[in-house]
């Protein structure tokens, strides 16, 4: 399964790394300070998380497979494990081919 593969492939990479893939669509919504955020999360989204954070999601923006960054800075000492975490993730996504 998908899943077990990316998980084992995540853990190698780092301990503290996990997914979780979206069964159903949703909208999720965080309060972040003092606004309210609203995520909508679709069915075969995949969520990657560091220590149960997301920092990253799989998913489609406007009809394209992407990576959709959930952070704001990596530090020097992670910048190779994010930097091979993206091009992991990226090897999972589909192929696009833009409509004519």
């Amino acid at each position: 399964m998908l899943k077990n593969e990316l998980q084992e492939k995540l853990t190698k990479l780092d301990s503290h790394l996990s997914c979780e893939i979206v069964t159903k669509d949703e909208t999720k919504a965080e309060l972040n300070g003092n606004f309210l955020e609203l995520q909508q999360q679709e069915a075969g989204d995949v969520i990657v998380k560091y220590a149960d954070e997301p920092v990253l999601i799989m998913s489609k923006v406007e009809g394209i497979p992407s990576i959709e960054l959930k952070v704001t800075y990596v530090d020097k000492f992670n910048s190779k494990m994010f930097a091979n975490l993206i091009e992991l993730c990226g090897s999972y996504l589909p192929d696009y081919e833009e409509e004519e």
